[in-house]
């Protein structure tokens, strides 16, 4: 049984938190969610309140680690030392994971320095600016980290996790019950070939660093 936590601050998007949570929360026999922050319940951009299992600091503890967003809620938690101090991440042994702007929390806590990741459009020049290699993909996948942009990018974010720790089936075991009644085939093609895309291009990436490498040997 596979530990899932999913990190919450202030001002979380809506959409983001919940789907996260409602497609992951399909599944209770592969794993267990927890819902980690800095106070016992925290408080959505749109007034939510959800209330946390336990501290953000027990990210440690977790084999896959997902950072939610928030166009408000992100800039405040930048800003806060004890939650940016408790992220103690660790991509050799955990999948990392974040959505929209989520993925500015990964950057600045320095596990994507000179690699590739993505964020909502809306945050790309921002994110650039503080340094990020922004790319206009909805899923990048460097190594155990994905980054995912745009809220309904949850669905490969999702994916790539359920293929990461199990394969395709349990992956469409959960996306199949949101899928658009007669678009069952459009969106199969689309996730599935979405995610191994950005798997590909990883490989290829590390392939090319490799060659680099040698010639300089």
């Amino acid at each position: 049984m596979y530990k899932v936590g999913i990190v919450l601050f202030d001002d979380f998007t809506d959409v983001d938190f919940f789907l996260m949570n409602d497609l992951l929360g399909r599944t209770s026999d592969s794993w267990t969610v927890r819902i980690l922050g800095t106070k016992p319940e925290h408080h959505s951009q749109l007034g939510m309140t959800v209330k946390t299992d336990g501290h953000v600091s027990e990210v440690k503890e977790q084999d896959v680690v997902l950072i939610t967003s928030g166009y408000r809620g992100i800039p405040a938690a930048l800003q806060d030392e004890n939650f940016m101090s408790a992220l103690k991440l660790d991509p050799s042994r955990q999948l990392i994971g974040s959505i929209c702007a989520g993925s500015f929390v990964l950057h600045e806590l320095g596990l994507l320095k000179g690699k590739l990741l993505t964020t909502n459009p809306d945050a790309k020049a921002v994110l650039q600016g503080m340094g990020g290699d922004v790319q206009d993909r909805p899923l990048v996948i460097e190594g155990n980290i994905a980054t995912a942009g745009g809220c309904l990018s949850l669905l490969y974010l999702v994916g790539w996790l359920a293929e990461r720790l199990f394969d395709s089936a349990k992956r469409k075991q959960i996306q199949n019950q949101l899928i658009p009644a007669g678009q069952m085939e459009i969106f199969e093609t689309l996730i599935s070939e979405t995610i191994q895309s950005a798997e590909t291009a990883y490989e290829h990436r590390l392939a090319c660093e490799s060659d680099a490498e040698s010639l300089v040997v």
